[in-house]
C-alpha cells in the first residue's frame, strides 16, 4: 500500500514579492470621505478610530475620535448662529474634503503600505452605513434631549433667526416675517423701554399683515400676574401705530416655548389661555 503525501497547511495570500499578506483589511482616506458625507467629521474619526484600533494604538484611536466630536460640534455650532439662507452644502464640503486629506496625512503612508503588501480595505459603502449608524443615533439622541428637556418643537422651529440688540436681547422672527420687520419692532420695544439692557429678552415675530403676532418669553409667570397683562396691553398699544396699527396679538411663552395666554388688541382688549 502506496503511503499518502500529508496534508498541505494552507499558505496565507502572499504579496507579489512573496510575503504574506496583511490578514486585517484598513479603512481607506475615500472611506473616511464617505463616512464624513453620510454622519459628519464624528464619522470620519470613528472610522480613523478603526484603523488605530487594529494598529494597537488605543490613545491614537480614542484621539480620532474626540477630534471628530469636537469638530463636528464646532461645525454644529456655527450652522446654529449663521442665516437659515446658507445652503447646507456650505459645511458639507468642507468636512468632506478635511476628512479624507486628514486621512491621507496621518495614515496615507502605512494605507499604501499595507495595499502594497496585498492587503485588503474595507468597501466604502461599510464607511458609508457606519456614517448612517452614527446619524441615526446622534438623531435619536437629539430628540431624546428635546423631549426630557420639554422644548415646543413645534415653537423651536419659529426661533432661528433674529437680530441682536446685545445683552442677550433677541428679536426672532418667523412664518413671512422679515428682518427688517425684526429690526423694526426690536427699536420699538428699545424706545419702549422693554430693551433696556438689564438683561436677556427674547421675542418672536410672526406672520404678516392682520395675521401678525408677537411673542414674549418669560419663564416667571408673568401670565399670571394681573399687572403684567395690563403692562403687556399698554405696550401693544405703544407700538400698535409702528408696525401698521390694530388688530395687534400678544402671546406669552412660558420658558419651554408653549403659549400660556394669547391677548387681541382690536376695539377692546381680550385675553385668553
Amino acid at each position: 500500500m502506496e503511503s499518502q503525501p500529508p496534508p498541505q497547511v494552507p499558505q496565507q495570500p502572499s504579496s507579489p514579492h512573496g510575503v504574506p499578506s496583511p490578514s486585517h483589511r484598513l479603512h481607506s482616506p475615500s472611506g473616511v470621505a464617505w463616512a464624513t458625507i453620510c454622519g459628519m467629521l464624528i464619522a470620519g474619526g470613528i472610522v480613523l478610530a478603526l484603523n488605530y484600533w487594529k494598529w494597537g494604538q488605543k490613545w491614537f484611536a480614542a484621539a480620532a475620535v474626540v477630534g471628530g466630536l469636537l469638530t463636528t460640534v464646532i461645525l454644529g455650532r456655527l450652522a446654529w448662529v449663521v442665516p437659515a439662507g446658507v445652503p447646507p452644502v456650505v459645511f458639507l464640503v468642507p468636512q468632506v474634503m478635511f476628512g479624507y486629506f486628514a486621512a491621507r496625512w496621518l495614515q496615507g503612508r502605512r494605507f499604501d503600505a499595507h495595499r502594497a503588501a496585498g492587503g485588503t480595505r474595507v468597501s466604502p459603502g461599510i464607511d458609508a452605513l457606519i456614517g448612517l449608524g452614527i446619524t441615526t443615533l446622534l438623531v435619536g439622541v437629539s430628540l431624546v434631549m428635546l423631549f426630557v428637556s420639554g422644548l415646543n418643537p413645534k415653537a423651536l422651529v419659529d426661533f432661528q433667526d433674529s437680530v441682536d440688540f446685545g445683552q442677550g436681547q433677541q428679536v426672532y422672527y418667523a412664518q413671512g416675517a422679515t428682518r427688517d420687520d425684526a429690526q423694526r419692532f426690536g427699536e420699538v420695544l428699545v424706545n419702549a423701554g422693554y430693551f433696556d439692557n438689564s438683561g436677556p429678552a427674547e421675542v418672536l415675530i410672526a406672520g404678516r399683515g392682520r395675521d401678525r403676532a408677537f411673542s414674549f418669553v418669560d419663564a416667571g409667570g408673568a401670565w399670571d400676574d394681573p399687572a403684567n397683562v395690563e403692562y403687556m396691553r399698554d405696550l401693544a398699544e405703544y407700538i400698535a401705530p409702528d408696525i401698521g396699527g390694530p388688530p395687534v396679538t400678544v402671546v406669552l411663552l412660558d420658558e419651554n416655548l408653549d403659549e400660556q395666554i394669547r391677548c387681541i388688541l382690536a376695539d377692546n382688549w381680550h385675553c385668553s389661555p
